[in-house]
């Protein structure tokens, strides 16, 4: 078994008690939220407060909630860890794949952000007024853009206002990347 996980240095846990349940919110130094838990069948007379040390809250079961939400704050982080190195590891030149894109299509932004629910990362182009045409070409020649119902699942088009934007989950981003780096 391993050891509880402390609460990162300078963080603190918001305990708000509303009804019979509290709910826990795990903040960063900034005072961020960053993790939300809850503890069933709080004790009356729990007061709303902000925690630095989880020796501060005096119910074993508060208390092992907040442990609770600490440890998967840290589980999670290390599954978005493990999700960005492995994309790193397909994609060892995005770097230079994503310059190759903004040099191709003008004025295309690319975006890496991780889906906060599955701790992926994903890939988001956008282009706007031509470029948007041409984003759309490109996208539309790699293979896994379309399955036989429409767009792949995991793969999102949006157009608005003359603005495209294309977001890939990360296993089609992975794929993408690939494919655009062998082409001419």
């Amino acid at each position: 078994m391993t050891s509880p996980h402390p609460l990162p240095d300078q963080w603190a846990i918001n305990v708000n008690p509303v009804a019979n349940l509290a709910i826990l919110t795990l903040l960063d130094a900034d005072g961020i939220h960053r993790d939300i838990g809850f503890h069933p069948l709080t004790a009356p007379g729990t007061a709303q407060r902000t925690v630095h040390t989880l020796a501060e809250i005096t119910d074993p079961g508060l208390r092992a909630s907040a442990q609770k939400l600490i440890d998967t704050f840290y589980q999670r982080t290390a599954r978005a860890r493990a999700n960005a190195d492995a994309f790193g590891t397909v994609v060892p030149d995005q770097q230079h794949l994503f310059d190759r894109v903004r040099s191709e299509l003008p004025g295309t932004t690319v975006d890496l952000g991780i889906d906060d629910e599955a701790l992926t990362i994903v890939l988001k182009l956008t282009a706007t007024g031509p470029t948007a045409a041409g984003l759309l070409a490109l996208t539309n020649r790699w293979p896994g853009t379309t399955s036989p119902t429409g767009l792949a699942y995991g793969v999102a088009q949006d157009l608005a206002d003359g603005m495209l934007t294309v977001t890939f989950d990360q296993p089609h981003a992975e794929k993408f990347l690939t494919w655009y780096r062998d082409q001419p």
